[in-house]
């Protein structure tokens, strides 16, 4: 109810104040990704000013985050495929602000066109992919970057959902992640759905929570093992959201 009383308020916060801080961010953080990540060459250049960026954009909108379990399961020198459900614009900056550890997205094609951002995100090895990327270039790209020690985020729905709840998963992530022999970590977003659910034009103030789960490791290389990781990734996510 205090929110619904609340929100006009907040609509007027973002017109005056956040989208033109947010819309600064972006274009700051683009640069001194490109800068740092590519041409200058400093060391996590290209992840540094991402988690700030990310970190200060929920900041700039209000959008509390709430981390559960994170230095529990993630170590430092392991690599992992962060697999998360997909609620929203905004799990971009919670995943990419608040994991604290250096990973790469597979992200859809269309961001390429996105000014400054686009191209940072092509010059620090994102990888792109549209309906027409061959499935092996994008597993070898993917194994590629696991083996070389930098850990990758993906969402296994392949989309964002429409109505807030987990949808069903799809098999490449667990291909890759059984290629590479590289655990999973399940990673379930609550509360971004309620930011910007599809269709609306204005943010919604909701808190956000980022709960991490225990790794799902490789039992073999074969079919079945690729079965075993989604179900058990899913799982994890799913009894999270109360969706079991």
């Amino acid at each position: 109810m205090l929110r619904k009383i609340l929100h006009p308020l907040y609509v007027l916060y973002q017109v005056l104040f956040a989208w033109w801080a947010a819309i600064l961010l972006a274009g700051g953080a683009a640069i001194f990704i490109s800068l740092f990540g590519r041409y200058i060459k400093v060391k996590n250049g290209d992840h540094i000013p991402a988690v700030l960026w990310c970190r200060l954009t929920c900041w700039v909108f209000l959008i509390p985050v709430k981390v559960v379990d994170r230095d529990k399961y993630v170590k430092k020198d392991e690599t992992y495929i962060f697999a998360a459900n997909h609620q929203g614009t905004f799990d971009i900056f919670v995943m990419y602000g608040y994991i604290m550890k250096r990973y790469k997205w597979i992200i859809k094609d269309a961001l390429r066109k996105i000014p400054l951002l686009g191209k940072a995100c092509d010059d620090t090895g994102h990888i792109y992919v549209n309906r027409t990327t061959p499935q092996k270039d994008l597993l070898r790209r993917s194994v590629s970057t696991l083996k070389s020690g930098t850990s990758m985020g993906i969402f296994p729905e392949g989309t964002r959902c429409d109505n807030g709840k987990l949808g069903e998963f799809k098999k490449g992530t667990f291909v890759i992640a059984n290629m590479a022999q590289t655990s999973i970590i399940p990673v379930a977003i609550q509360g971004s759905y309620d930011i910007l659910p599809k269709g609306c034009r204005c943010l919604h103030w909701s808190p956000v929570t980022l709960t991490f789960h225990a790794p799902v490791e490789c039992k073999g290389r074969d079919s079945e093992n690729v079965e075993y990781m989604m179900q058990a990734t899913r799982a994890a996510i799913a009894k999270t959201l109360g969706e079991e």
